[in-house]
């Protein structure tokens, strides 16, 4: 786990500027706090820096940028290949012995042998740049899901890539104008997707991708791809726990593999609580597990991690939080280096921040509500869908229309949330899913929207367009598409850079075992009955922790590391919320409507609707607004 910086010039005449790359690798140093290194490529046409933290083969064998015998092929890389051991069997098989003990030679030798093709191979989570000075050829990749971050920009003929793109937009040569859609975008997510980053001249290459730079010309390309069902599971149910329990302890094996001291992020939940259970199983050393506490019992899930830590024999920490959690914002906005409005990432920095003392490495739940159906929002789609087959589309089509007219004069929260139910009930799946997960619709936007973003949003509604788009290109039930769409989107660009972002602030290497390549596939290969039943979702989950703990331990409502922020929004943090409407740096950006802000404010301290994330994304935009 590190931070990777570097330029490449696209063409021969052309050369990166050392002192870019070098101010770039600065700016990421707490990202690696255990090393640094530059390389400048024979012909001088690439430029890499790396910021290292040592987590495997921790002397001087992993030190990077790594360069081969010939001195002419060079990589950065920042992650971990889980498989990096049966990788270099197979190396040595061929006759290539590595040198080291790192995975990053492992790397280099696959990837500069067989080019993208050796991504096929790759166990882990990653994001590198691999330079050939004989073929002039260049290839920037992400892992499947997304969990390592990866930003670029393209100026006079020269690429320049960061790890972190507030680095990249400070150092590098970058056209910093404001990306109308990708502004949209944040504002109707939470977060901006690939391959948009809220500057016009920055780009983030998608996950399950690679960039290949080579003649002049840079091509991305997509190498692996969920969408398609595959085959279908055909086994029964235990046939189905069985095989899963055997995927995630081998997921949960090869992420223990390390030298430094291994904890998990302990919730409490369903996810979290299975893999501290095969990580104990598993582990020769005492595991040590951390949670977050608040006083707000709705929210409070230690005394749940507590239990479930002392029954499978965890050395347990607990993070008393408050409302002062919300002090870190502005440092959290600088990391992310644009708007990001996840606020759970506030209440994980702080875990990270308890727990670096104690260990190196984090392991965690994440990915079970994608992977395994957990999400509320899959129920409620589902029965927004029942309803709608009940229904005459005339009928569904009239109520709607009669319910938006309501709306409009009544304050009543009720009739406002029936109005939005029956809009969607008009839509196809793909819409009407993609409506369900957009925080800013069509006449949301027509009264907060304002300037050059309503004229954008008038003739293209980039989320819609996102989500709707993924939900028609997965294969398989509605349950399958929905959780795709997740995957490719709110997981890959929402969670992804959270984890990372999140933990290497503070010099810490999370891992998720639920996010296993083989354990996802595996995830979407279910029908939907192994998933959901009258309990809601993670069936399968359920039933599998269960053989590790009692039910009373984990049979509960969904919370994870979740803030009481709807409360704050009209306690400690209404003073700033009321402040929006006549922010100066919000005022000076055009975009939004003032009397549209205020309106938001008060119909969610009245009751009228729950503004909390578009209040929440507003807050963030000003944050970072005022830091930019």
């Amino acid at each position: 786990m590190c931070g990777i910086a570097g330029g490449i010039a696209l063409t021969a005449d052309r050369r990166p500027d050392p002192a870019v790359v070098s101010a770039m690798s600065a700016r990421i140093a707490h990202r690696g706090p255990d090393g640094s290194g530059l390389w400048t490529s024979p012909s001088g046409r690439a430029v890499f820096a790396h910021r290292r933290l040592a987590v495997i083969d921790t002397s001087d064998g992993g030190r990077q940028p790594m360069v081969d015998e010939t001195l002419r092929v060079g990589i950065v890389f920042n992650g971990e290949i889980y498989n990096y051991l049966e990788l270099r069997e197979d190396l040595a098989s061929q006759g290539v012995h590595c040198k080291s003990k790192s995975d990053t030679e492992v790397l280099m030798q696959i990837m500069s042998r067989k080019e993208e093709n050796g991504l096929d191979c790759l166990r882990g989570m990653f994001a590198f740049a691999l330079w050939n000075d004989l073929t002039g050829t260049a290839i920037l990749a992400r892992d499947r899901i997304g969990k390592k971050p990866l930003f670029y920009t393209i100026s006079n003929d020269c690429m320049y890539f960061c790890s972190s793109l507030d680095a990249l937009r400070r150092e590098a040569p970058v056209d910093t104008g404001i990306n109308l859609e990708a502004l949209d975008l944040y504002l109707s997510l939470g977060y901006i997707p690939a391959p948009f980053t809220i500057y016009k001249g920055i780009s983030r290459l998608p996950a399950a991708s690679f960039a290949k730079a080579h003649g002049g010309a840079v091509q991305v390309h997509r190498y692996w791809d969920l969408a398609k069902s595959g085959e279908p599971y055909q086994g029964t149910y235990e046939d189905a726990k069985d095989e899963l329990e055997e995927r995630l302890e081998q997921a949960v094996a090869i992420r223990l593999r390390s030298d430094v001291p291994i904890g998990v992020f302990l919730s409490g939940g369903v996810d979290s609580s299975l893999i501290t259970a095969l990580c104990i199983r598993q582990s020769k050393s005492k595991i040590q597990t951390f949670c977050v506490g608040f006083k707000r019992s709705a929210f409070d899930e230690s005394a749940s991690a507590i239990s479930v830590a002392r029954h499978l024999g965890a050395s347990h920490h607990t993070l008393e939080a408050h409302a002062s959690l919300l002090d870190i914002m502005p440092e959290m906005s600088s990391h992310f280096g644009e708007p990001y409005a996840d606020a759970s990432a506030l209440a994980l920095s702080a875990i990270a921040r308890m727990a670096r003392p104690h260990i190196t490495v984090a392991l965690g739940g994440d990915g079970g509500d994608e992977g395994f159906a957990g999400y509320e929002w899959y129920a409620n789609a589902s029965r927004l869908t029942q309803l709608s087959s009940k229904m005459p589309q005339v009928a569904t089509s009239t109520g709607a229309r009669m319910a938006r007219l309501a709306s409009n004069w009544s304050s009543n929260r009720r009739i406002g949330q029936a109005s939005r139910a029956l809009a969607v009930l008009e839509l196809p799946p793909a819409n009407g899913f993609a409506a369900l997960r957009s925080f800013v619709s069509e006449a949301d936007a027509d009264f907060l929207y304002a300037g050059d973003l309503l004229e954008h949003r008038r003739m293209h509604t980039a989320a819609a367009q996102l989500l709707s788009g993924c939900y028609s290109r997965a294969e398989g039930s509605a349950l399958r598409k929905m959780r795709f769409t997740d995957i490719e989107t709110y997981l890959a660009d929402d969670l992804g850079p959270k984890i990372d972002v999140a933990t290497m602030a503070h010099g810490l290497e999370a891992r998720a075992p639920l996010l296993d390549q083989d354990v996802m596939k595996f995830a979407l290969s279910l029908p939907d009955h192994f998933l959901m039943d009258g309990f809601g979702g993670k069936r399968i989950l359920r039933d599998l922790l269960a053989r590790h703990l009692p039910p009373e331990l984990f049979m509960r409502p969904k919370r994870g590391f979740s803030l009481p922020l709807a409360h704050w929004l009209t306690t400690t943090l209404a003073p700033k919320i009321a402040a929006l409407e006549t922010s100066p740096a919000l005022l000076d950006l055009g975009v939004l409507k003032p009397l549209g802000v205020r309106r938001l404010f008060r119909e969610h301290q009245s009751g009228v609707r729950d503004h909390t994330q578009r209040l929440f994304s507003i807050l963030q935009l000003d944050t970072w607004l005022s830091l930019h």
